[in-house]
């Protein structure tokens, strides 16, 4: 069976899905989703026409599944590879995810802060099929995208978000305190994926790992929390270079 995700490609919630699926070795097609632009196809594929649907999305046989958690416990019943859900360690994965959510969600925020001000930036968010010229005069449309984003989400203020941001990064680096490689089970679960992908906002992984363009790769760079959080930032390098080895669609359809 092969399986379609619907993804960003800078987005940590579908690295997260992706990195599951590629760990159990799983076959599937890639999506680019561009929000906005996207968004009445995402929800015809995901058959709800009112509320909120967000990626990543994998269209399976039995329908929709919405959320990066939900995809990699799929992932974990279909997969053959060893779990990444222990059941041993169920609540402490999950609040690993709930701590990752959070991460993310403030990380977001200071990401668009950033991506604001950044024209270069705004041109490589915009599908590759579309001419330079068409992307120079589509960048409003990347702004009301953001804003887009801002009021789906109910983001929380920059002052807010960059709190609550450092709150969970401390939690991380004091559960990783003396050199520890994995956060519970000392071996890969999802706790691990979830909480390396949070990173992703602060300083982006290297780019056999991550395909963005250079302008949206420098946009993900908060400097202050790289120099604060040098442990953490190696620490997931190092995860990645053990263990993000699955392999990846080469040629996602763009939407």
């Amino acid at each position: 069976m092969t399986w379609t995700l619907i993804g960003e490609a800078a987005s940590p919630w579908s690295e997260k899905a992706r990195w599951a699926l590629d760990h159990h070795r799983l076959a599937y097609a890639y999506r680019e989703h561009y929000p906005l632009i996207g968004e009445l196809s995402l929800r015809l594929r995901a058959r709800r026409l009112k509320g909120r649907v967000s990626t990543p999305m994998l269209l399976t046989a039995e329908g929709p599944l919405i959320d990066s958690f939900h995809i990699a416990r799929y992932a974990d019943a279909h997969g053959s590879a060893p779990t990444l859900f222990p059941a041993e360690h169920a609540e402490e994965i999950a609040a690993w995810n709930a701590r990752s959510e959070a991460a993310l969600g403030a990380a977001r925020v200071r990401y668009l802060d950033r991506l604001a001000n950044d024209r270069a930036a705004k041109l490589e968010q915009q599908p590759p099929a579309f001419p330079g010229f068409v992307r120079q005069l589509s960048v409003p449309a990347v702004d009301l995208a953001m804003a887009y984003l801002r009021r789906k989400y109910g983001m929380p203020d920059s002052t807010a978000a960059e709190a609550t941001l450092v709150f969970e990064l401390e939690a991380l680096q004091r559960a990783l305190a003396g050199g520890k490689r994995h956060l519970v089970a000392n071996r890969l679960t999802y706790a691990d994926l979830a909480m390396a992908v949070t990173l992703q906002f602060v300083s982006p992984v290297d780019g056999e790992h991550l395909a963005i363009g250079p302008a949206t790769r420098a946009a993900g760079v908060h400097p202050q929390l790289c120099a604060r959080y040098p442990d953490i930032v190696a620490w997931r390098d190092a995860l990645y270079a053990r263990h993000r080895r699955g392999e990846q669609p080469a040629d996602p359809v763009r939407e």
